[in-house]
């Protein structure tokens, strides 16, 4: 009897390791859009900035889409699009488009339901972050008589739900003069300051930083030098760096001192890498941006399951081994590192490579950045056969 009832905890112990470590997300995100009336062209670079981010997010973060905007006491004032899932980046990006605008801007309802969202117990909440992020034309509820009102109802329902979430919001030609509204609304939630975008591609440039994790989700992501170079009059020594493109798919790299660039199943090791100074103390962020065809596209013919598995990950940055972003900084750890200079490709402290867990990629990519790094292998990656089963692939 007590063996039987020890294998029973056994098996809900392991079916539950197998649920946090495989079915739930680490990063969750919803994108509530405004699909209110406006001014023509307004919404369709809202529509195509969030398919947009979409598609930029990692594989394995679980995304949702919710519109808010209709007639001010109606019932169907906010509704969710796409549910909660992974790589779902096509799907959102088509139901973002296929929304027509109308109505008043009904944010007020639609803020509170997205925090509903998250208080069931699933879909799976992320293990680090679940966030909504918040993308409108207006700078206030357009139904609500009191706005001071509807900012308490809203921080008393975040309080309620006993949730942990993260507000962003993003305000698109929001007319100076109407963006206070939307400043105190985020102050309400703990959110920072509202990014108000112009063009269709600033806004498409700030929601790709904001599905990248961060410090902040959007501040930190793309800069280019947080430390500039020293002038040479200081004398600081500089050194070779490389960056390093294993990720079979076409990819850019930003950030760095020169342009890094490969095209889809560029196998050169010329073409795979650049080659730049950085100064003793110099910091700069690295992020990679995939790009270009698949590498395999009979992939996607032989299979309907396929998934392209094309999130960039880092190594050898200061963020530690396969990190989603890339921070390099030239300190004394890192200069005094011996250099194997007697490879094509200087091994250890002074490379930084970028790989995708794509199988299809040079080398194996991850295990050959971990392994020029210096970092312990990355498991297998799961894949999903043409018959449905999901399985780490042999050896």
């Amino acid at each position: 009897m007590v063996a039987s009832l020890l294998t029973v905890a056994l098996v809900v112990a392991g079916a539950g390791a197998y649920v946090w470590l495989v079915l739930v997300p680490d990063y969750r995100t919803t994108f509530l859009v405004d699909a209110s009336a406006g001014p023509a062209g307004r919404f369709g670079a809202i529509a195509a900035a969030v398919g947009s981010a979409a598609h930029n997010s990692g594989d394995g973060d679980a995304l949702s889409v919710r519109r808010f905007g209709g007639t001010c006491g109606a019932t169907d004032t906010t509704a969710e699009v796409v549910p909660a899932g992974r790589g779902q980046g096509d799907r959102i990006a088509a139901a973002a488009r296929a929304l027509t605008p109308s109505g008043a801007a009904t944010l007020g309802d639609g803020v509170l339901a997205a925090i509903g969202d998250f208080s069931g117990l699933y879909p799976f909440r992320g293990k680090k972050v679940n966030r909504i992020v918040v993308v409108t034309g207006h700078g206030e509820d357009a139904c609500a008589q009191d706005q001071a009102a509807l900012r308490k109802t809203i921080r008393d329902r975040i309080a309620a739900a006993g949730l942990t979430l993260e507000f962003r919001f993003v305000g698109y030609k929001v007319p100076k003069g109407r963006q206070d509204g939307l400043r105190q609304l985020a102050a309400t939630t703990g959110a920072p300051e509202p990014r108000f975008a112009t063009s269709a591609e600033d806004l498409t440039a700030v929601l790709h930083k904001l599905t990248v994790p961060g410090p902040d989700g959007a501040s930190h992501v793309t800069v280019p030098g947080d430390t500039p170079a020293p002038e040479p009059s200081e004398e600081r020594k500089q050194y070779d760096f490389f960056v390093l493109m294993l990720t079979g798919w076409g990819v850019k790299v930003s950030g760095a001192p020169v342009s890094c660039a490969a095209k889809t199943k560029e196998i050169s090791t010329d073409k795979q890498r650049c080659r730049f100074k950085l100064a003793e103390g110099q910091r700069i962020r690295l992020t990679a941006t995939i790009q270009g065809p698949d590498p395999d596209p009979l992939r996607a013919e032989n299979n309907p399951y396929y998934r392209p598995m094309k999130t960039p990950y880092w190594y050898g940055c200061d963020e530690g081994p396969r990190s989603r972003t890339c921070t390099v900084t030239m300190d004394a750890e890192r200069v005094s590192k011996p250099v194997d200079t007697s490879a094509e490709t200087p091994t250890t402290s002074r490379l930084a490579c970028v790989a995708t867990e794509d199988l299809a990629a040079p080398g194996g990519g991850m295990v050959t950045c971990a392994a020029l790094t210096g970092a312990p292998p990355p498991p297998m990656p799961r894949i999903t056969y043409a018959d449905g089963s999901v399985d780490a692939p042999p050896g």
